[in-house]
């Protein structure tokens, strides 16, 4: 059972996620810049647009100051992507590492500093930062999400319900690289997000 999540990375992708999986998980994000962290911690991530709400979470620097998560989420640039994985290479071993970054080697280049079950995602969502303690969600559109090597599909579809839970769509897929991007005239079939969550709401 996912618990604590871990997200790497919080520009308009990370935040997002951030935000919405803190209303059903214990959320940290690891971010790079001191006062960005200070400022997480103090007044939460507002989500604004589609769904309107606080998300409450720890933030840190560096992976030191991190729980154990159950599951880490890389939402960096892709050019960020090599030393945000090395500062996991020998941590957590039981998580599970999930890669944001549309593919471009990313799920390689984790798999280079750990063992850990990797699972591929693109998503198609999108948004604005509004500054370091706010998001807007623009684009609900889904994250789609398939097991990378010998991970399960029960873990992709575990992770896909927990998305859907904090108000996001996911769909899980057995291979990620086979599937076509979505279109107004061909929509996928995607797990929606629940009521109690995909509700406007305030949780400040």
């Amino acid at each position: 059972m996912i618990e604590r999540v871990c997200v790497v990375g919080a520009g308009v992708i990370g935040s997002l996620y951030a935000g919405h999986l803190a209303r059903v998980a214990e959320v940290t994000c690891l971010v790079r810049r001191g006062e960005h962290a200070r400022a997480l911690n103090e007044q939460g991530l507002r989500v604004s647009g589609r769904h309107h709400f606080v998300g409450h979470l720890t933030a840190a620097t560096t992976a030191d100051d991190l729980p154990e998560p159950d599951l880490v989420l890389h939402c960096t640039k892709t050019t960020a992507l090599e030393p945000a994985a090395a500062a996991f290479a020998g941590r957590f071993p039981a998580a599970t590492m999930m890669t944001t970054q549309n593919g471009l080697g990313a799920e390689e280049i984790v798999r280079d500093h750990g063992d850990w079950p990797i699972v591929s995602a693109v998503t198609f969502m999108s948004g604005t930062k509004r500054s370091d303690t706010e998001v807007d969600y623009v684009l609900d559109t889904p994250t789609w999400l398939g097991p990378y090597e010998a991970t399960p599909f029960e873990t992709v579809d575990e992770i896909a319900h927990l998305l859907a839970d904090a108000g996001l769509k996911a769909e899980p897929l057995r291979d990620v690289r086979t599937a076509s991007p979505p279109s107004p005239a061909c929509p996928t079939t995607s797990i929606s997000p629940t009521p109690s969550t995909s509700a406007t709401s305030s949780t400040s």
